[in-house]
This record gives C-alpha cells, structure tokens and sequence, in this order.
C-alpha cells in the first residue's frame, strides 16, 4: 500500500510540475518573449520609416525538439499622420529553424537556417515615394546583438498596388516569391545599401493585372522576375491591350485613336537602375516574339488641339532623366488595320519577321557627350510577307527642330502587295506591276522632310473603281487613260530613268508612322508620274549593276571629272 500511495503521489507531482511548468511557459511567453519581440522588431521598424509602424503577434509556439519557431498570424500596419493606412503586412503564419542550439543562440549571436514566409498579403501604394523611409543612423537593433539567417524565403504571396484606396483603376494585383541568402544584421554597423545585409535578393510576380487609369487599357503579365543585385528584370508573356474591341474602343474615344494590343514573349532588362521617378538608365533591353496590332476608324474626328510629338521631342520633354544603351528586337510582326473616311472596308498594311536595333536612347548630355549626338534605329522585315524592306533611320538628339535622316531600300516583290490598303483607302487598283529595286533617302525634321527615290519598277498596270457619270465605261476609260499617261516601267526602254521626289509636310496631329509612310508615298506618286520628279537620268545598260545601298541613293559616288 504504501508503495501504491508514493506511487500516486508522485504521479500528482509530475502531472502537477508539468501543468505548473507549462503555465509558466505560457505566462513568460506572453509577457516577456513576445513583449521582446515585438517590442524589437517594432523599435527597429518604427527606426527607418517617418510614418507610424505597429507590429502585432497573435502567437508564438516553439518547437525544441524540431528546433523552430512559429509565429502566428502576424501584422504589420504603416499608419499616415491622419491614421489612415498607407501599407500593410498579413501573414497566417512565419517559421524560424536552427540547426545547433549552441551555435544559434550564442554570445549575443542569434544565427538561424530558415526563415520562411507563407501566404503573405501586402498592401503598398502604387507610388513608392508616398512611403517616407529615413536613413539609418543606428546599428540594426541598437546593436545589442546580431542576427544571421542563412535563407530568407517568401512562397505564395500576393500583392495588392493601389493608387486610391477603392478603386479598381490604376491598381496592380499579383502573386510572387521572394528569395534572399545570407541575410546578416552585423552588430555595430549601420547598414547603407541591401548589400550590406544579404548575399543575393530575388524577386519574382506571377500573374500580374493592372488596370490603367483611362479605365480603358490592361497589362496582363505571367511571371515578372527580378534579381535585385545585378539589377536584371525579365518579363515573360506580358499582354497590354484595350478592355474594349476596336469598334466599341472607338465609340468610346468618339475620335479618331489608336486601339494598340502588344502581345511580348519575353523582355530582359539588363542592368537596370532607376531613382524614384527621377532618372532611368538600363544597358540591354533584349526583346523577342512580338505581335503588335493596331486598329484605327477614320470615320471620327480628328482633334485639331491633337499633337503627336516625335521621339526625340518626347525625350527632350521628359522630367525623368534617360539612358537606354541598346534595345535589340528580334521576330516581332506588325499588323496595321485602318477603315478609311465614308467607308467600313479595312485596309491592312503588315510587315513581319521585323529584326532591329535601337541604340543611344537618352535625354542625359554626360550619355551624349560620351556616345555621340544621334539615335540610330537599324530594322528590316518582310513588307506584306513579299519583299524584304530595310531602314536606318537616325535622329540628331542636339537639334531644336528633331532633324532626322532615313534611308533604306526594298527587295524585289509584286506591286499588287499593297492592293491590301491601297484599294481600300482610294478607288485605285494595281492590277499587276513588280517592284525591281527600289531605295530611297530623305531628311528632314518635325515638320516637313525632303529626299529622293530611285524606284525601278515594270509591268505597272492601275484600275479605277470610281464610276464617272455612273457609267461603267468611264471608269474603264479612266484606267485606260491612266496606264497611257502613266510610265509602266522605270526606267523607259529609251533608258531614262525618273528619279522620285521625296517631299511632305507633317500633320502634327498624327502618328510618326504616318509621316514616314506617307513620305514614302510621295517619293512613289512622284516615281511613276503623279506629281514632279526630283530628276530625269539617262542609264546605260548596265549602270548602277556594282553600286551598294549608299551609292545607289547618292553618298560615296566620286565625281568623274576628278
């Protein structure tokens, strides 16, 4: 029996030493463990923001045997003067393990494996500058001792940009990973830059929207990855298109606009490093597969208060301060659809497999100074999947009028190609003719430009669709008359050759595509007789055979009587 009593009475001890130790737990766990951390990582929080910050933990469980610790449902608030929130951190759950509690809690030395993050929403406005951080004038936790995790992760995140609280414009939603190695805060040293405390941070969003403010586009992208140190953005499968199709697009513009959707494979930013919304600069953007289509209805108005500047007024004008080294474009397919005035027929003009180069993109006088006064865009692609058309086009970033050169050429292919817009925008046929050679060059600045072509062509033979006096036979006797006042060939068999003037003046409400199309087109209407040449020359038979594209449009040619 006595045996059965101290038996009993040590079981009560046990179970009683076991409830007693783990009330104590709990009480020094809720009034001294948690009021420390919270406590600390608040200080150290409220010490780089101007804005208020509070930290809350609902729980914290520690795990001895699985050396870790679970923090449950933390909450970080960024709170403005008027107490209203400006950012905040939701999280269900955050776990810390170790490997050796000697080596982890150690000398004022806390040195942990892992710190993983599951689940955590954010909320941070869409204009980073909104939250006022202050330079560190401490070190990390008032250095009364040091933390080292080895890996830092982030899995299953999203988060939310707003621009206004409650409304759906301007706002980003997406899903992301975060990754950080060898996050050290060192005892006594004031951290300056993100090098000072982790080897290597990366950054990657899935399934990004954004919503623009005109409530009429979106920008959908599939995974965005950015690596933090090298200073590399890559986005993958990024979409920017209009809400709306082009019709109901352009009944709610009520004027004439471009409905632009861009589908993009892949952009690597190379090197990027920007100050708020201050300056810009990046090394390579390497861009691949891109689909562009842009749709226009003629039929509305065009603005007469519109004005469209050009590329190098636009970085002129701009408050931010750029330097773009190169931009590479590879693959990329343009389609152009328009419905004329009076009409709903669309024309078409498409120009694949484009392959170019865009280099010395900048605003910035050390970038001029240092790589020259011109922007050069170097292209080709396949003109209506026919004849290969090749451009150098070069702006002159010092000018006060955006003084710019083109030049290029376009390999043989049918006439009738064009049929494809032409026929559509104006009562006129190409029923059969072939491009043989044709190159062309002109300058010129915001306003207007001036130049030449050299336009070989044969066979060009034109149709009118306009009916005259509503009587079929006119509008036979009108192409007849056409294709006899018209050359069909250039040059002629008696071997003088028209030389087409290039000349045009700028509807500055319109696009720059239009200006250089429409140039072109002038250089063409002057080639085949409507409107002056530039010059009539007399080839022999086999002159301009050995000529490259720079001789062939007049540079390098020496004069004969030297």
């Amino acid at each position: 029996m006595p045996k059965k009593k101290n038996l009993k009475r040590s079981g009560i001890i046990f179970f009683s030493s076991i409830i007693a130790l783990f009330i104590a737990w709990q009480l020094l766990k809720e009034f001294k463990i948690k009021a420390f951390v919270v406590d600390s990582l608040q200080t150290e929080l409220n010490h780089y923001f101007e804005d208020s910050v509070r930290f809350h933990v609902e729980d914290i469980s520690f795990r001895f045997l699985e050396k870790e610790i679970i923090f449950e449902e933390v909450k970080i608030f960024l709170f403005t003067d008027q107490k209203d929130t400006l950012a905040s951190l939701e999280l269900p759950n955050l776990n810390i393990s170790w490997g050796n509690y000697w080596e982890t809690f150690n000398n004022e030395l806390y040195k942990f494996n892992t710190l993983e993050l599951k689940n955590v929403k954010l909320l941070l406005p869409f204009d980073f500058d909104k939250i006022k951080r202050t330079k560190a004038s401490r070190p990390s936790f008032e250095g009364k001792f040091e933390l080292e995790i080895k890996d830092f992760l982030v899995e299953g995140g999203e988060i939310l940009f707003y621009d206004e609280h409650n409304t759906k414009s301007g706002r980003i939603k997406t899903e992301y990973n975060l990754f950080a190695q060898e996050l050290k805060f060192k005892k006594g040293e004031i951290p300056k830059t993100f090098k000072d405390i982790a080897k290597n941070i990366f950054l990657e969003f899935h399934d990004l929207n954004y919503f623009l403010k005109d409530d009429l586009h979106k920008v959908d992208i599939k995974k965005l990855s950015f690596d933090l140190f090298k200073q590399d953005i890559i986005i993958s499968k990024a979409h920017f298109r209009p809400i709306y199709s082009p019709e109901k697009f352009a009944e709610l513009k009520g004027e004439q606009a471009n409905h632009i959707d861009i589908h993009l494979d892949s952009i690597h930013l190379n090197s990027m490093k920007w100050q708020g919304d201050s300056m810009v600069s990046i090394n390579t953007i390497l861009s691949k597969k891109i689909e562009l289509k842009v749709n226009k209805d003629k039929n509305y108005i065009l603005p007469d208060d519109r004005f469209i500047p050009i590329l190098v007024e636009l970085l002129k004008n701009s408050d931010i301060s750029i330097d773009v080294r190169k931009c590479i474009i590879q693959n990329m397919n343009l389609a152009y659809f328009e419905i004329p005035d009076g009409s709903q027929e669309i024309g078409t003009v498409s120009i694949t497999n484009i392959e170019g180069e865009i280099t010395n993109i900048t605003n910035r006088e050390d970038s001029i100074a240092k790589y020259g006064t011109d922007l050069v865009i170097k292209a080709n692609g396949n003109l209506y999947n026919e004849g290969k058309l090749t451009a150098d086009i070069r702006y002159n970033l010092t000018s006060d009028y955006g003084y710019f050169t083109v030049a290029g050429n376009l390999e043989p292919m049918p006439i009738m190609a064009i049929n494809q817009y032409m026929s559509k925008s104006a009562p006129v046929e190409i029923i059969s003719g072939n491009v043989d050679e044709l190159f062309f060059s002109y300058s010129g600045g915001n306003k207007a430009v001036i130049g030449e072509m050299e336009f070989k062509y044969s066979d060009l033979k034109i149709k009118f669709h306009e009916i005259i006096n509503k009587d079929e036979q006119g509008d036979k006797a009108l192409s007849w008359l056409a294709n006899i006042a018209l050359s069909q060939e250039n040059p002629r068999k008696n071997g003088k050759f028209r030389v087409g003037k290039i000349q045009f003046t700028r509807d500055t409400r319109k696009s720059m595509f239009s200006y250089w199309s429409n140039s072109l087109v002038s250089g063409f209407q002057s080639t085949v007789g409507i409107g002056k040449a530039a010059r009539i020359e007399k080839l022999n038979k086999d002159e301009n055979k050995d000529k490259n594209l720079w001789q062939k449009i007049g540079f390098g040619i020496k004069d004969e009587s030297e």
